[in-house]
């Protein structure tokens, strides 16, 4: 049996990350809520970036099993940052492809994250230099 019908939607609201899949009928959505998370790897002085995107790989992982369980999920995504990932006020990621055992599941909605801007000036002047552009691989 062939699917056709693989697809991944990723949404941010505010404080909300809302992660949904579709295999044929079947529909799965989870949420991830941001100022819980943020205030636990803070608390447990983590690095918040990181903290967000295991996170955020964990949930989609989850979400893809509950509508088709596999033993791999790969990931392909793309992290942009307006300075060095602790500084950065601005993340995004950009899907490039999730597939579950070597099934591609379609992706729409990349993720664009934006908080307060605590930097100081020249900080501000100087972030060009310390951007992040990274594209990263993961199997989960």
């Amino acid at each position: 049996m062939e699917m056709t019908d693989q697809r991944i939607h990723l949404k941010a609201s505010g404080d909300l990350l809302t992660v949904a899949a579709r295999n044929q009928g079947e529909v799965s959505i989870n949420e991830i809520h941001l100022k819980p998370l943020l205030a636990y790897a803070w608390w447990n002085n983590l690095p918040v970036i990181e903290t967000v995107l295991d996170v955020v790989e964990s949930t989609l992982k989850k979400t893809v099993y509950d509508v088709m369980p596999h033993d791999e999920l790969l990931i392909e995504y793309t992290l942009r940052t307006n300075d060095i990932p602790d500084d950065s006020n601005e993340v995004e990621i950009i899907f490039n492809g999730v597939s579950a055992d070597g099934v591609p599941f379609e992706v729409s909605g990349d993720l664009l994250l934006m908080g307060e801007d605590s930097r100081g000036f020249l900080k501000r002047m100087t972030a060009f230099r310390r951007r992040t552009d990274e594209n990263i691989i993961r199997v989960i």
